[in-house]
C-alpha cells in the first residue's frame, strides 16, 4: 500500500529489490540504494521542469538505478540476458512494487493507458 507521508528525503534513503524470475528456473535478486544513484533527485527535478519543459498533465520520472544484472544465465562467462517470460519485480516497501513479464514488443499490446486516463481513474476512486 502507498504511503502518503513518503517524501523526498524518503525517496533518497530507499532501497530498490529487483528480483528476476525465468521459467527455466533461472533466479536473480539484487538489492539498490537510491543514495547510491549519480545524481540526486533534486538534481534531475531541476532539470525536467522549467520554462522550456511544462507539464500541465504531470510527469513520472525515473531516478535511475545501479542495477546491470551480471549474473551467467546460460553459459559461464556469457553473462545475463532477459528470455521471454521471465517476470521482472522491482520493490521498495513502502510504495509497493512494479511486475511485469518479458515478452516481445510486436507481441504486447498497444499502450493506452497514459497519464490522463490514470488521473480520471484515481479521481474516479476518489485517490486524489
Amino acid at each position: 500500500m502507498f504511503d502518503a507521508g513518503f517524501g523526498l528525503e524518503d525517496v533518497k534513503q530507499a532501497e530498490i529489490l529487483l528480483q528476476i524470475k525465468g521459467a527455466d528456473g533461472f533466479m536473480l535478486e539484487e538489492r539498490c540504494a537510491m543514495s547510491e544513484i549519480s545524481r540526486s533527485p533534486e538534481s534531475i527535478v531541476s532539470q525536467t521542469l522549467g520554462t522550456h519543459h511544462q507539464y500541465p498533465d504531470g510527469l513520472m520520472l525515473y531516478l535511475g538505478s545501479m542495477f546491470a544484472p551480471i549474473k551467467d544465465r546460460d553459459t559461464p562467462g556469457q553473462g545475463f540476458t532477459h528470455k521471454i517470460d521471465d517476470i521482472v519485480t522491482v520493490s521498495t516497501p513502502a510504495l509497493g512494487a512494479l511486475r511485469n513479464a518479458v515478452s516481445l514488443s510486436t507481441e504486447c499490446p498497444a499502450w493506452s493507458f497514459g497519464t490522463g486516463a490514470l488521473m480520471k481513474n484515481l479521481a474516479g476512486r476518489h485517490l486524489l
